[in-house]
């Protein structure tokens, strides 16, 4: 080798081995994290672990002593109770002998075995106590005091005293006649401190110590102290009051415990150790094998250039070299050519074009798109599809598929088949995934109820909303209220209902929430827009399916309480709340008879929509032939509720709100009760009377939740059946709970439901009104009545439609959310002035539309 060519071979060669830097760079990224956060599970977390755990267990402790204290003096307050109401209790009423009263004390004993004494002390007629140095006599201040408030007519707490060495406890119990003017007398029965030990004894009484103390004021005694602590048990000692008395139970752990709760840090080092032998194990196989893989490699390449066979190597990134100096060695590639191409810098590698770029039409077009040309193009493939879908080959466009009727003042609803056929359905659901993910909302659920297209329209949104990249939670068929209670429930705020709700058959629709709240008719049209303009995100979401039906029923059986049980027919309608509705009550403990609980999306008994009396006939003979104590109707989607009463009446829902309002305001006075125009003045009135403040509002479950949550209302409800309790539940329309919380005023009033009815003041009126009105119309018509009318007598509120409020009675009309159709409602004072009002908007409306067919 001459000197130029040894010079040419030491340029090539290697500062130091930069696979160790890797390594050790590998190694503490590996070994941080790890050993952060084994750091944080040793002095945070387990610390904590154990506070909790500890704090739990004496609670535990403290509230099981608690209870039994609770137990053994509510029992002994019976009892005593039972032996006033005795004969032997009554006797002492009529004796005035001292020996006699022994005696009778005596007897009495007997059936009090716990007791260390039991005394009856006669009262004068100027209510003292007759008091005596013999058996009778008191033996403190404590005691007197407890006879004295006896007498009094009080129930006095049970008193803890200490007399010598011993502590006893006291308790007072008043003796009396049905006779009038009669003697009294007070049972003073005291207890020893083996009682309350026997009840606060421990299993193990090396676990803690229990302290029973009874409290004056903010300050205590203690009365037994059981068991023992530690300094450090003090730290998680846990207190219990102890119902009915002035006592408490306290808990403080010992170092036993403390030491069995103790979790042991062994596992977790050892789980450190086998996780760095893990790690080092791995880095320690890379710097041993990929030197060797490399090697290996290098000399493959060297031994193989001069060969025409295939080289297959083990490091991709090494077949450019391979293939560069097999180049070099056959001759195909100029050596000064490969120096040139070795000694250039490395530039940045160019973009690859996958097979889906070749094919795309627009990339064989052009190379870029700018984005007003890329918005062009998702307008075109838009009116492309929608070509596509076309039955008659007209090609309509977005507008003519998304009917702007069909978007109402709180949802989405139409024909089925012609207004929400699949393709509307995916423009619709593109657009709310892309609102959802405007609002970043990973995922949406989906229910739907049982008529006959709401598995198409379900699978068409799941579809859409998959597209978006949302994820979708389906609930199954099941009634609104259970989508509501879902999106409070589990880890989601934002849903779809499928559901006509209480329209026909032939009719659905989609109601909407979004971060927990219902769509309101502004973002229900941004809906619109945002399908008719098809700049849809894009992504793939993922669908799960979850049974939510146990929860719920669950958590309305853990808050209904109904003491007697009632009898119930439950009219489903054959709608979503089918099957739901009577196993709810059933397992409430109700007898339910039920009408219609079969699922049939075509509804062959009765029409789903319950505000119309005429569809509850067969209800109101069922709870007449079945004695019932009342019935409940459902609409098809069981957001709303009618009821009739066991007399056979059908109960207006403002009625319903009338006893609704008695029972909530009167635990809650000054509350807020959210109503709407179409209900009676009379429910204001009875708000009013019993504390609360009546808020008069628009017509529509979205509008009534939204002014609900405003004013903090704990109760709100519409004329048409919705009825929102705010106080026990989450402030959204639910027929079933509604139904519920009816049977439990019911229930404990012990008066029927007739009888509630009775009381309540009285009017006439009409039901709801509807009168036919083309849906391109009706909102113009009423506009037009409002400007028009003249109502000189009258206060007008043209709040929602037009409402007048005369001396006598009132009257409205207004336009409808859901149909094609006028609501009017009427209500006075007596049935000529009800004729009045009615004549009166007659008149005028047949002025303004001479064409339109009044129904009343």
């Amino acid at each position: 080798m001459n000197r130029e060519q040894q010079i040419s071979a030491n340029a090539v060669g290697a500062d130091s081995n930069v696979l160790h830097r890797v390594i050790g760079i590998a190694l503490l990224l590996a070994v941080t994290p790890l050993l952060a956060s084994f750091a944080w599970l040793t002095l945070l977390r387990e610390p904590q672990l154990e506070a909790r755990q500890l704090e739990h267990i004496s609670a535990a402790y403290a509230n099981a002593q608690a209870s039994n204290i609770h137990h053994l003096a509510r029992g002994l307050h019976e009892r005593l109770g039972e032996a006033a109401r005795s004969v032997l209790g009554q006797r002492a009423l009529l004796s005035s002998n001292e020996q006699e009263l022994a005696e009778l004390e005596g007897r009495l004993l007997e059936f009090f075995p716990e007791l260390t004494s039991l005394q009856l002390v006669p009262i004068t007629d100027m209510g003292t106590a007759t008091l005596s140095e013999g058996s009778h006599g008191l033996r403190n201040h404590i005691e007197v005091d407890l006879v004295r408030r006896a007498a009094d007519g009080q129930e006095p707490e049970p008193e803890s005293y200490l007399l010598g060495e011993e502590v006893y406890s006291s308790f007072a119990e008043l003796i009396t006649s049905d006779d009038p003017g009669s003697r009294r007398a007070v049972i003073l029965a005291t207890l020893g401190a083996e009682a309350l030990t026997a009840g606060l004894r421990l299993v193990d009484n090396s676990i803690g110590e229990v302290t029973l103390q009874q409290l004056y004021g903010s300050d205590g005694n203690d009365v037994l102290r059981l068991g023992q602590a530690s300094a450090e048990g003090a730290a998680y000692r846990a207190t219990a009051a102890v119902p009915g008395t002035s006592w408490q139970v306290s808990f403080t752990p010992s170092q036993t415990l403390l030491q069995r709760l103790t979790i042991s840090s062994l596992p977790l080092h050892l789980a450190l150790l086998l996780a760095l032998a893990g790690v080092l194990a791995g880095l320690l196989l890379v710097a041993l094998w990929l030197p060797r893989l490399l090697t290996w490699d290098v000399e493959r390449i060297l031994s193989d250039a001069r060969l025409k066979s295939r080289l297959h190597l083990t490091f991709p990134p090494l077949v450019p070299l391979g293939r560069l100096l097999r180049r070099l060695y056959t001759g195909s590639l100029p050596f000064e050519a490969d120096v040139t191409a070795a000694s250039a810098p490395l530039s940045d590698p160019p973009e690859i074009l996958t097979d889906h770029h070749l094919t795309d039409p627009l990339f064989q077009n052009t190379s870029m798109l700018d984005e007003e040309d890329a918005g062009s193009a998702a307008e075109h493939f838009l009116e492309l599809e929608l070509e596509e879908d076309s039955s008659d080959g007209t090609g309509p466009g977005a507008s003519q598929v998304l009917a702007a009727h069909i978007f109402r003042a709180y949802d989405v609803r139409g024909h089925a088949e012609t207004e929400l056929n699949d393709s509307a359905v995916g423009l619709i659901g593109r657009a709310l995934g892309t609102l959802a993910a405007e609002k970043n909302e990973a995922a949406l659920l989906v229910a739907c109820d049982g008529r006959h297209s709401s598995p198409r329209i379900r699978q068409a949104l799941v579809q859409a909303l998959l597209e978006t990249g949302r994820n979708v939670i389906d609930i199954g068929i099941v009634p609104t209220p259970l989508l509501y209670f879902a999106t409070r429930h589990l880890n989601c705020s934002s849903g779809v209902m499928i559901t006509g709700s209480h329209n026909p058959a032939a009719d659905n629709g989609l109601k909407i929430i979004l971060k927990g709240h219902t769509m309101a008719a502004s973002v229900i049209q941004r809906l619109r827009e945002c399908a008719l303009e098809g700049n849809f995100c894009q992504g793939e979401g993922r669908l799960t399916e979850t049974d939510i039906l146990p929860a719920y029923i669950d958590e309305v059986v853990g808050d209904i309480a109904i003491p007697v049980p009632l009898k119930l027919v439950i009219d489903a309608g054959n709608g979503a709340t089918s099957e739901i509705a009577p196993r709810l009550f059933t397992e409430m403990g109700c007898e339910v008879v039920p009408l219609y609980c079969t699922l049939d999306g075509s509804f062959p008994n009765r029409p789903p929509d319950t505000s119309r009396e005429e569809n509850l006939s067969d209800l109101v003979a069922a709870v007449t032939r079945e004695q019932a104590d009342f019935g409940v109707a459902f609409d098809g989607d069981g957001d709303r509720l009618a009821v009739v009463s066991g007399s056979g009446e059908v109960l207006r829902t403002d009625l319903l709100l009338m006893i609704f309002a008695e029972d909530v305001v009167a635990r809650n006075p000054g509350t807020d009760v959210v109503f709407d125009v179409k209900c009676s003045r009379n429910l204001a009135r009875v708000i009013t009377k019993h504390g609360g403040r009546p808020v008069l509002w628009k017509t529509g479950h979205a509008f009534m939740k939204e002014k609900m949550a405003e004013t903090g209302a704990l109760l709100g409800g519409e004329f048409s059946g919705h009825i929102f309790f705010g106080e026990r539940w989450y402030g959204f329309d639910d027929g079933m709970y509604a139904a519920a919380r009816l049977a439990e005023i019911i229930s404990n009033m012990g008066e029927t439901l007739t009888a509630l009815v009775a009381a309540l003041p009285a009017s006439t009126s009409t039901p709801e009104i509807l009168i036919p009105v083309p849906e391109s119309k009706k909102f113009a018509l009423v506009r037009r009545f409002i400007e028009q009318a003249s109502f000189p007598d009258g206060k007008i509120n043209t709040l929602d439609g037009i409402r007048v409020d005369f001396n006598y009675g009132w009257g409205l009309l207004r336009a409808s959310n859901t149909g094609p159709a006028l609501t009017a409602r009427f209500e006075a004072s007596d049935p000529q002035s009800l004729q009045a009002i009615m004549n009166n908007f007659r008149s005028q409306l047949a002025e303004i539309e001479p064409e339109l067919e009044l129904t009343f």
